[in-house]
């Protein structure tokens, strides 16, 4: 199983974000940390990759990101996060 899965996309204003969803809530223990962690910088990167690819001969400066949203259930695990490049 996964630990998590990334859609990216861009708003017609060309401000870019990641949505990251897990497939089981995620409490607040050691290993969710973990995963979590692990997911904010897979969006991070994938934000940049896709900056890159379509500014092709300009360099990409310092970005960055704020948590746009993120999806709770009534016991406060987390189902999924939108990062938004700042």
């Amino acid at each position: 199983m996964r630990e998590y899965e990334l859609t990216t996309s861009a708003n017609g204003f060309g401000v870019w974000q990641c949505q990251i969803t897990y497939p089981i809530g995620l409490g607040n223990g050691y290993e969710a940390n973990v995963i979590i962690e692990r997911s904010l910088k897979s969006a991070k990167r994938t934000i940049r990759r896709a900056i890159e690819e379509r500014m092709q001969p300009k360099k990409v400066r310092r970005l960055r990101y704020q948590v746009k949203a993120n999806d709770l259930d009534s016991m406060n695990r987390l189902w999924g996060l939108t990062i938004e490049e700042a």
